[in-house]
């Protein structure tokens, strides 16, 4: 039934978990006029391309009558990952109604699925509705069976299902977020014994937000962090920590190169901006540079087999190197990655520069074997690193090091 207005009799348990998802999961329910409004996804995954039911939840947890009238159609976006889509939720009959006190409505509304699309979407509408209500839809790939997904839990109000509000978490902010540098902790016989980094990006702004088809083209903000710590020394102290923010475009290509299947390359496209780094010391210890830099890389093969990713930074120096006037001599101008891999088996990665005369050559060399269990629900990875060469720490940026160490990783 496309539109129904209810009294408190017998839907005191539907208003209950309307209420419930309300007031725990902002998200995907918010009050407009005293009303807690709920989005609700298609209960089963949907064909591509096919135009499934949204339904439109409005319920009156108050003492009195409240009237609401759903617009006849609503504007909004379709979220995969980074790239969206835009959508308009047209509905299908019906007008507005008084719902009293304990009662609620709904409305039913045709979300038209962009073709050549797969997966687990996230809906999101704002502009007629205040606020932001979101909802997930789960779309079958092409030529499979809807059955072949596993659809989210879901409530049922009313015979329909409901998607739980939680299940709309994602998207919000967290869906801008992405991986950007390997994440890891390692441990090794030699001071500073431990070693550790984390790093992410998040997306500001994309500039292909209306083709699926086309290349991601992104401006990107990211911050990686990577410490050295003299764990066994009197008082644990951190030996040197970097900071490194960055701004970047990003362009990465999507579809696969045929020439992958025979092993030749594929371009994975670029990032090109400005990050800084520093180590936030004071006095003689303080080290800072600023740069300019284009990275691109390449696949060879096919990720789910035998595959080496090459990828290579050019940069440059901005700003001054006052802090560390000769660092250029040691760090050089970029630097060159080389990993090799089975599918998401062991892998293997080199990461290498030389100094401005081309000497002063830095090595780390990176290996991962996947630790799989029942007892933990993300990717981890034992890693052993071995680091060869200057500039570990941007402390100690002209004095050469080596040390293996090993640990967890978490991206590799």
């Amino acid at each position: 039934m496309s539109n129904r207005a209810g009294g408190f009799v017998g839907r005191r348990s539907a208003l209950v978990i309307l209420v419930i998802a309300g007031l725990l999961a902002s998200p995907g329910a918010m009050f407009a006029d005293g009303l807690i409004l709920t989005l609700a996804g298609p209960p089963n995954p949907v064909a591509p391309g096919s135009d499934p039911i949204v339904v439109l939840l409005a319920a009156n947890p108050g003492s009195s009558g409240v009237e609401f009238e759903p617009p006849p159609s609503i504007q909004g976006l379709v979220w995969q990952g980074e790239r969206s889509w835009p959508v308009v939720l047209r509905a299908r009959q019906g007008n507005g109604a008084m719902i009293a006190p304990g009662g609620f409505l709904s409305r039913d509304y045709v979300l038209s699925v962009p073709a050549g699309i797969s997966g687990r979407l996230i809906l999101e509408v704002s502009g007629e509705l205040p606020g932001s209500l979101r909802a997930v839809v789960s779309v079958a790939p092409a030529g499979a069976g809807a059955a072949t997904l596993e659809p989210p839990a879901a409530a049922v109000v009313a015979g329909r299902g409901v998607r739980t509000t939680v299940s709309t978490i994602p998207r919000g902010f967290v869906g801008h977020f992405s991986m950007h540098e390997p994440i890891y902790f390692v441990y090794g016989p030699k001071a500073p014994a431990a070693k550790f980094q984390f790093s992410f990006k998040y997306r500001l702004l994309s500039f292909d937000p209306d083709s699926p088809e086309a290349p991601k083209q992104t401006l990107q903000f990211a911050y990686t962090q990577r410490s050295l710590w003299d764990v066994n020394a009197s008082s644990s102290p951190f030996y040197d920590t970097s900071y490194m923010p960055a701004l970047f475009y990003q362009f990465l290509t999507l579809a696969p190169d045929p020439n992958a299947s025979r092993g030749g390359p594929t371009w994975l496209g670029f990032q090109s901006g400005y990050q800084h780094e520093s180590n936030g010391q004071g006095s003689v210890q303080s080290r800072s540079l600023n740069t300019m830099f284009v990275r691109t890389g390449y696949l060879f093969g096919r990720p789910e087999g035998w595959h080496a990713i090459v990828m290579v930074r050019v940069l440059d120096y901005v700003g001054g190197l006052s802090d560390n006037p000769d660092l250029e001599n040691y760090r050089g101008y970029g630097d060159w990655q080389v990993a090799v891999a089975r599918g998401d088996g062991p892998s293997l990665s080199y990461t290498g520069r030389a100094g401005k005369d081309l000497n002063h050559f830095t090595s780390e060399f990176d290996l991962n074997f996947p630790i799989r269990t029942r007892l933990l629900d993300f990717g981890t990875y034992f890693i052993v690193q071995y680091f060869d060469g200057y500039g570990e720490s941007l402390r100690s940026y002209d004095k050469p090091s080596n040390i293996v160490r090993a640990g967890i990783s978490l991206v590799r």
